[in-house]
């Protein structure tokens, strides 16, 4: 379990998130955007691994591995933002819907989970609604500005970009098969309760955000950027596009998968 996590985490620090640096750079993203779609790409490994577990039988500790990556996320970022002495910035209106989802889609999972209805069948379109709310109301209050594009931004090679985050999404993917099943041995030979092995797999899916959160305030800092607010933009919908993917789109995609070979092995 422990190795195929590592893989799981290795290809995203080293293949997926340089290949979207590089797309990122060949297409002068904004910082909101690159922060966005970091956010999407270091929730691959809790999509691999609630669809594996699932498959695997042990659906609470796939579940609990996202309820616990969006808390920990929500901890390094602001282990992140004392770090760089930016807590001001957290306090700026323009970051409120963004914290506020943030903290609602740490709630979502954790209640589901104590009601008993995490695997009820409405869930799906449900919470793929919620992430589309949220992306909604992001484009109506985060209009992009002009002023947003850096000027002197890195140059990057879309070719390279496209390929290096294709063979490292498969190569996540095929990691995560062996993580289900890992994972399902470790719960029933040893005992280990499935909150715990969740809980596992949230601190070690949880390294990229760390990984990223930081590299954004270092970049910044020797940049001598650290007064302005776009650092802190980046970061933050990284987070909050973490999480809201993880229960907006990885949680509903892995309950469609969980709930199909239920009903097919039941059948």
């Amino acid at each position: 379990m422990i190795i195929s996590a590592a893989a799981i985490v290795l290809s995203v620090k080293f293949g997926l998130l340089r290949g979207i640096d590089q797309i990122a750079n060949a297409l002068n993203w904004s910082a909101k955007a690159r922060g966005q779609v970091t956010g999407y790409a270091t929730s691959v490994p809790e999509l691999v691994c609630l669809v594996s577990a699932g498959l695997a039988g042990v659906w609470q500790a796939g579940l609990w591995n996202i309820a616990s990556s969006n808390i920990i996320n929500a901890v390094l970022m602001s282990l992140a933002v004392i770090r760089y002495r930016q807590v001001r910035d957290l306090f700026n209106l323009r970051f409120l819907d963004e914290i506020g989802f943030a903290v609602l889609a740490i709630f979502v999972p954790i209640v589901l989970m104590r009601l008993g209805k995490d695997t009820e069948w409405y869930l799906v379109p449900v919470l793929m609604g919620f992430f589309i709310f949220y992306k909604l109301v992001d484009s109506r209050l985060n209009r992009p500005a002009k002023h947003e594009q850096s000027e002197d931004a890195a140059v990057g090679n879309l070719p390279f970009g496209l390929i290096l985050g294709l063979v490292a999404l498969i190569a996540i993917t095929i990691a995560g098969v062996f993580l289900g099943d890992a994972t399902a041995a470790v719960v029933e030979q040893m005992g280990v309760r499935p909150t715990i092995a969740g809980w596992i797999l949230g601190f070690v899916t949880s390294i990229p955000e760390l990984v990223s959160f930081f590299a954004v305030y270092a970049a910044s800092k020797s940049a001598g950027r650290l007064q302005d607010l776009n650092d802190t933009q980046e970061a933050l919908d990284n987070l909050t596009g973490s999480n809201m993917a993880n229960v907006g789109v990885v949680y509903p995609l892995g309950l469609l998968a969980y709930l199909m070979v239920s009903w097919l092995s039941g059948s």
